[in-house]
């Protein structure tokens, strides 16, 4: 099965022909790069209408991992792993993508390069997707106005709370517990049904009846919303004449966003024309970027 991926291509190269001669030439490739996975390998790849060209990349499979991990990577160029450019007789959309590549159109020109280095920087940025602003999820005790620096972490289960989708650990996810009623970006309305000063979000026992929220929880399925003894009055977390307890001490998976930025670029590269040898070359350049976006990320969080 082909998975596609939308990528951002920016690529300036060099020409140099036989004689010696150097000088500037831009190819100009849409913006909206592809990739594929086949059984062995992946393919990054882009194709202009006008005339028919591609640009492309064949890499060995397991790079599509470096798509979503963090980190430093690159792969050597070779005999079998290479970036190619070439021109069509006609579109070529369905040759990459196809396990069976039509017989047409024709490839009436390709150069070649099996040396070079591809190189991967991925980076990775996260989100709760509570409903609160990450700056607004932070008591700033260190005064940097920076979430990620001495995170705040209500309820110490390691996870700071702007990257935590249940802030104060009581297996109701935050954004189920009305941070910001009316989507303004700013929390002074937030649900406080106890009255006590603490927003229920940040609250362990949200009806104040003495029993902690997580144990209001009496078919025992990490979830409190769905326990109710009085159907007028709703859950029994937000009912402060039920104290039925069942002692839960593990938390609900917990769920996030995942944007992850890689950036592809290619040094020492060296593109031969298999039919004159005329050579396009580039000590480096950027090749684009690839974003995958994961919207709702599972994990599991140990109870402390």
């Amino acid at each position: 099965m082909y998975r596609k991926v939308l990528l951002l291509l920016s690529i300036s190269i060099l020409l140099s022909c036989n004689d010696g001669d150097v000088f500037v030439s831009k190819l100009e490739f849409p913006e909206t790069l592809e990739y594929c996975t086949g059984s062995d390998d992946l393919i990054i790849y882009t194709i202009k209408n006008s005339p028919y060209e591609s640009l492309s990349v064949k890499l060995p499979l397991n790079n599509e991992t470096y798509l979503t991990t963090e980190g430093l990577f690159s792969t050597s160029l070779s005999s079998t792993y290479t970036f190619n450019f070439r021109t069509y007789s006609g579109d070529p959309s369905n040759i990459f993508c196809n396990s069976l590549p039509p017989t047409t159109p024709e490839i009436t020109s390709n150069s070649e390069a099996n040396n070079g280095l591809v190189n991967f920087e991925t980076i990775l940025e996260e989100d709760d997707n509570d409903g609160i602003p990450a700056h607004l999820e932070d008591n700033n005790t260190d005064g940097d106005n920076d979430p990620t620096t001495d995170p705040t972490d209500t309820d110490n289960d390691g996870i700071p709370n702007y990257l935590d989708s249940d802030d104060d650990g009581d297996n109701v996810p935050t954004i189920n517990e009305n941070p910001d009623p009316n989507g303004d970006g700013e929390l002074s309305d937030a649900l406080d049904t106890d009255l006590d000063g603490t927003p229920d979000y940040l609250d362990v026992d949200d009806d104040n009846d003495g029993t902690l929220t997580r144990y209001e929880d009496t078919n025992s399925d990490l979830n409190p919303t769905n326990d109710i003894s009085d159907v007028i009055i709703g859950p029994d977390y937000l009912n402060s004449s039920v104290t039925t307890t069942t002692i839960i001490d593990s938390y609900r998976d917990h769920t996030k966003k995942q944007i992850y930025t890689c950036f592809i670029d290619i040094e020492n590269m060296i593109l031969i024309n298999s039919s004159d040898d005329t050579e396009l070359i580039n000590e480096e350049y950027s090749l684009g970027i690839i974003t995958t976006s994961i919207s709702n990320y599972t994990y599991t969080v140990d109870f402390n």
